[in-house]
């Protein structure tokens, strides 16, 4: 039974009329996963209007959405209206069912996509088929990615993988994954699942940050060994020690970018972190449903962690 509007209300989902400040587009709300951390089931597809204007505002970035958008007709030509208004990058989300199709991925590269970024959930075939409500999929999943790679080249397609209770023991076996499997990739981003969607009556597939902390370290030293490289999003960097320049939020801040900034907050507990500047804090949700007894401030030197992401190059995502 679909829950409440109030109660998506009290977990942050958007109402269309204020999104066109957000450089997202949700061309369809089919799709043929049934993934249990999915955050898009209760998100209406876009008026065309509305996505017209979005894209006309944001002629930096564009994703494109759903539900799964290689199922829309419409996906090649939202793709070309994104390039004709000269946006730089042009991104699908796709859990890359239609991949494995060389002239389909192709013609998608000529209409302008210049980064896919494919939901890829886990790294056993078993674990695929929990996760995403699918049977037998995961080897065509595989063989797609490394299609995407060859025809998109290195920077042209990045994984996503959200990270929820069921993934979290798993994660070093799933970068090692990742790294021997998907040589040239771009990069991984882990994303702390987002109590929306499938999650609002899931609430436990939100892993505390205690017990994913040795996990989600485990997982970045193997992506860093296999020069893999990776972002955050949704960790406190007080949760990412050694790693804080992972984090999307320091970027953002960095370089004045507003975008789901207001998903996080700081509570009273980060008031005495010497990271309070560059982090945006946990996600809102997530103090909504634990609290902060598990933050811990840092005494980590900002200015070290600036100077160390600098040399690294984390200003270029």
């Amino acid at each position: 039974m679909k829950e409440p509007v109030s109660r998506r209300r009290l977990y942050g989902e958007a109402k269309i009329g204020g999104m066109a400040d957000v450089p997202v587009i949700r061309i369809t709300s089919a799709c043929n996963h049934k993934c249990v951390f999915c955050s898009a089931p209760h998100t209406p597809v876009y008026p065309r209007a509305v996505s017209r204007k979005i894209i006309d505002r944001h002629r930096d970035t564009i994703s494109i959405e759903g539900g799964e958008p290689t199922l829309s007709k419409d996906l090649a030509d939202w793709v070309r209206y994104a390039k004709k208004k000269n946006c730089r990058d042009i991104i699908v989300c796709t859990n890359a069912a239609r991949m494995g199709d060389g002239a389909y991925v192709r013609e998608l590269l000529d209409a302008g996509v210049t980064l896919f970024n494919v939901n890829f959930p886990a790294h056993t075939a078993a674990l695929y088929d929990r996760f995403t409500g699918t049977r037998g999929q995961f080897r065509s999943r595989v063989e797609a990615l490394r299609n995407l790679l060859r025809l998109a080249g290195p920077r042209g397609v990045r994984i996503t993988l959200v990270v929820h209770s069921g993934i979290v023991g798993q994660l070093p076996a799933y970068a090692g994954f990742v790294a021997s499997t998907f040589p040239g990739l771009f990069y991984l981003e882990l994303n702390l699942a987002k109590v929306l969607g499938n999650v609002v009556d899931r609430t436990a597939l939100v892993p505390r940050l205690g017990a994913l902390e040795p996990y989600l370290a485990g997982a970045l030293r193997v992506l860093s060994f296999a020069k893999v490289g990776f972002i955050t999003d949704g960790f406190p960097l007080c949760r990412l020690p050694g790693y804080e320049t992972s984090s999307i939020d320091v970027y953002k801040k960095l370089n004045g970018i507003e975008e789901f900034l207001s998903e996080k907050r700081h509570s009273p507990r980060c008031e005495n972190c010497s990271l309070l500047s560059l982090c945006a804090g946990p996600r809102a949700d997530y103090l909504e449903l634990y609290g902060d007894s598990e933050l811990k401030p840092s005494k980590a030197d900002p200015a070290a962690i600036l100077a160390t992401g600098r040399k690294a190059g984390f200003l270029r995502f």
